[in-house]
């Protein structure tokens, strides 16, 4: 849907530049932690200054913006701020509340539905629960590539999803990244079967559930805020976030082993109330549009940058063990995997939006190849 609002034009606007990376969980070290070997040296990206530059009207409208922790969508959503208030002259700003202190995923979406909150951030898996036709992106294994990914979230499909977003109260502004989803464990994953009886921490979704269950593991559903202290007490062995996430949340402290699987693209949905996006001048609208397109485009980009380093901190840092996934093995778990999709035209509300889906991934894995 971005490349319609000039997605390439954004990009062109965004200044490539370091961005800082963010601490991770300060629990205390009661149970078992890892300390990193001697010598290594954490990468990271540098910070920037945001300041936008501008005096803000007296009558500034500030809207309020909810998220969480993944570095990246912080320095999106200061990014947002800050052409916000450069493209309305002061007129439009908003007040940023990061660490879900507002609140879980849920809670975020359901304020902003009764028009609390203005814009939130949600996983894609959180927001199936509002709007049943999210539950197609949670099919494992669709995309082999970021690009095939955008493809796809940029185009029809994309579209379609927003539009029964709109129907549920929501306003979608981007489709941010969020990366692969990858697995940390407490202990080497050769093969398929040593996820037997792994309790691996899962969002409150039944895709995912099910995909757990289909490998052999013990899926448990459980608050993102509470698996740090439930992996170092042991009461959950795995978890399944992206590198970045991964790394700056310190579960390196807390597990053992970690792999490359990419076994399920979980993007990040900015939503504004419909509501609020509604009672906007037109002239408001325009600008909050293209000042989204900015900032995906500059969360994307960012998202890329702290990756890549937090990959190469967790090769290094001597707690964790790296592995790419063996290809049999992905084939394995590919089959396992193979009645999910009838599962998903059970569980969305337009059954067409499945075909949709593998419709336009075929699309976009013809012109965007798996590589190797």
């Amino acid at each position: 849907m971005f490349l319609k609002r000039g997605l390439a034009a954004a990009l062109a606007a965004v200044t490539v530049i370091g961005l800082a990376g963010c601490g991770g969980s300060d629990d205390a070290a009661e149970a078992d932690t890892a300390t990193v070997k001697k010598g290594f040296v954490e990468k990271k990206v540098e910070p920037v200054n945001f300041d936008s530059g501008v005096k803000l009207k007296d009558d500034c409208y500030h809207f309020i913006y909810a998220l969480g922790n993944a570095p990246a969508t912080i320095d999106a959503a200061k990014f947002f701020k800050m052409r916000l208030e450069q493209e309305s002259d002061g007129a439009l700003s908003c007040d940023i509340y990061t660490d879900n202190v507002l609140g879980s995923e849920r809670e975020l979406l359901e304020g902003c539905q009764f028009g609390n909150y203005d814009i939130v951030l949600a996983t894609n898996a959180t927001v199936a629960s509002f709007e049943n036709d999210i539950f197609c992106l949670d099919i494992p294994w669709l995309f082999d590539n970021k690009q095939q990914v955008y493809e796809v979230l940029d185009g029809p499909l994309g579209d379609r999803l927003a539009d029964g977003l709109e129907e549920s109260g929501f306003k979608l502004l981007q489709w941010q990244e969020n990366s692969f989803r990858t697995l940390s464990t407490n202990k080497p994953i050769n093969d398929m079967s040593d996820l037997k009886g792994v309790k691996i921490r899962i969002m409150e979704n039944e895709l995912q559930l099910q995909q757990w269950k289909n490998y052999g593991a013990n899926p448990t559903p459980m608050a993102f805020t509470e698996l740090f202290t439930a992996l170092q007490q042991k009461t959950v062995d795995a978890q399944d976030n992206g590198a970045e996430l991964t790394w700056q949340t310190k579960f390196y402290e807390v597990q053992s082993h970690y792999t490359y699987t990419k076994h399920i693209y979980s993007p990040y949905l900015i939503l504004m109330s419909k509501d609020k996006f509604d009672a906007l001048t037109p002239e408001q609208q325009e600008i909050v549009l293209k000042v989204s397109d900015e900032a995906v485009a500059y969360e994307r980009q960012r998202c890329d940058e702290y990756e890549k380093v937090a990959l190469e901190n967790i090769k290094n840092c001597g707690t964790m063990q790296y592995s790419d996934l063996d290809p049999a093995v992905k084939a394995e778990m590919v089959k396992a995997c193979e009645g999910l999709k009838e599962m998903a035209y059970e569980k969305v509300t337009n059954p067409d939006v499945v075909d949709l889906l593998y419709k336009e991934v075929a699309k976009a894995k013809e012109k965007f190849p798996e590589e190797g």
